[in-house]
């Protein structure tokens, strides 16, 4: 029986060690932290479920759905509706009638409205070209040119810019489009946008956790060394090296250009200029729901510089909280992360909760518990010209090699990704081991 390990129990390293399993290897996972989903986490508590990092995902996403099938995940649609914030207003957008509402729609005026067409086609246009492949987004490089800023500005309008297209990126990045290439805008309406979006029956984490029951997951156990001898791998952690005939490695970059050290130098120079995002995340539980349809809401950058995005799980799925009650998360934008992200919990609530009650003024004397997350490496910082550059990592990694990666950093991240570079890792050493 070969052997393999597996550093990390994120999503993407639990599906490569799940589908190894499956195959007759035996598997050991290993994770630095004291629970395995990476940052695919639900906490339970109260009868509430609260997301604390991934929150849904598209019917496009294809690798996971079947996954999910497989492991007796059952996903469910979330309400249809999503709002955009505008001059203090909310304004409502029926996705399952997405070009209806978005002509009645006051968000944008009638000049906008007949430019946004210009955006459909340059995504239709980049995803018939293949430029929009998770698989290989070195194919992206030609559209890595600019900011999704830059481009909306050009390209649109700055209306459409701060009404539109920020909110579209806050939401896949938690960042403003001046910060991240316009690879991510137009990723995030092609995958996002044109689908149904879909939530984990019992909390987002619940796929990760059906994983890891299946597997054997060492917490608490950082690996210290990844290292090929002959065809063989070596894996230090806990003072100990033990042998391997494979080995996948899922942590963040960071940690992987630390501690693979064959692969250093190559990793290395994309470590040097990737970097990640932060994100703040505060839940608040209320006894009651806001009087709002939608299962998000959406902050542009002009309507508030800190709060990207707040999702009403209790839309999103009628599990997430206590019937009658109201479960909101509230995700702060990078730049605001990064200024506030060591400030107490109490600073983070309070800021939180002064947005909350300028929207949802209903809610002010309707808290019931919150709750602060704090992600220190939310995503990776994808700035103009990151897929390039991680088309070139990709490109130079060997897949008849015992050490493979499914890793955040090998394309546009996303649970959808997390799985398909997992399955990936795993069928290379299958293959390999059955050649």
């Amino acid at each position: 029986m070969p052997r393999a390990a597996i550093v990390g129990a994120g999503l993407s390293g639990l599906t490569a060690g799940y589908r190894l399993q499956t195959a007759g290897w035996q598997v050991d996972v290993f994770e630095s932290t004291n629970s395995p989903g990476g940052r695919v986490q639900t906490l339970r508590r109260d009868g509430y479920a609260i997301d604390t990092g991934a929150s849904a995902l598209g019917s496009t996403y294809h690798s996971y759905l079947a996954l999910a099938r497989e492991l007796g995940v059952e996903m469910r649609r979330t309400a249809p509706h999503i709002g955009i914030r505008r001059a203090g207003a909310t304004h409502l957008l029926d996705m399952d009638k997405m070009v209806r509402s978005g002509l009645r729609t006051p968000l944008l005026s009638v000049g906008a409205k007949l430019r946004v067409p210009r955006l459909a086609l340059d995504v239709a246009m980049a995803k018939a070209r293949g430029r929009l492949d998770y698989a290989d987004m070195s194919k992206a490089a030609s559209l890595d040119t600019e900011s999704a800023r830059a481009y909306a500005r050009r390209a649109l309008s700055a209306e459409i810019d701060s009404y539109l297209c920020e909110p579209i990126v806050r939401t896949m990045l938690i960042a403003d489009t001046d910060k991240v290439s316009k690879v991510e805008l137009l990723s995030g309406i092609g995958n996002i946008f044109t689908a149904k979006i879909q939530a984990a029956a019992g909390g987002q984490g619940r796929v990760p956790e059906a994983l890891a029951e299946r597997l054997k997951v060492h917490l608490q156990t950082p690996v210290t060394q990844v290292r090929r001898h002959e065809n063989r791998v070596l894996v230090s952690h806990s003072g100990t090296t033990s042998d391997y005939d494979a080995c996948v490695v899922s942590c963040p970059l960071p940690e992987a250009t630390d501690i693979c050290v064959d692969d250093r130098d190559v990793l290395g120079s994309l470590n040097n200029s990737l970097g990640y995002t932060q994100c703040v995340s505060v839940a608040v539980g209320t006894i009651r729901p806001p009087d709002c349809p939608a299962f998000l809401l959406m902050f542009p950058s002009v309507e508030d510089p800190d709060i990207a995005l707040i999702f009403l799980d209790h839309n999103k799925a009628p599990d997430r909280a206590p019937a009658g009650r109201g479960l909101l998360s509230c995700l702060w934008e990078t730049g605001a992360s990064e200024r506030l992200i060591d400030a107490p919990d109490e600073q983070l609530v309070d800021h939180t909760l002064a947005t909350v009650f300028k929207v949802f003024p209903e809610l002010r004397d309707a808290v019931e518990f919150t709750h602060v997350t704090r992600w220190r490496r939310a995503l990776p910082f994808t700035r103009i010209g990151a897929y390039r550059d991680i088309g070139r990592l990709n490109a130079s990694l060997d897949p008849a090699s015992p050490v493979q990666y499914a890793a955040d950093f090998m394309s546009a991240a996303g649970q959808n990704t997390a799985v398909e570079f997992g399955n990936r890792a795993a069928r290379n050493l299958i293959g390999v081991r059955a050649s």
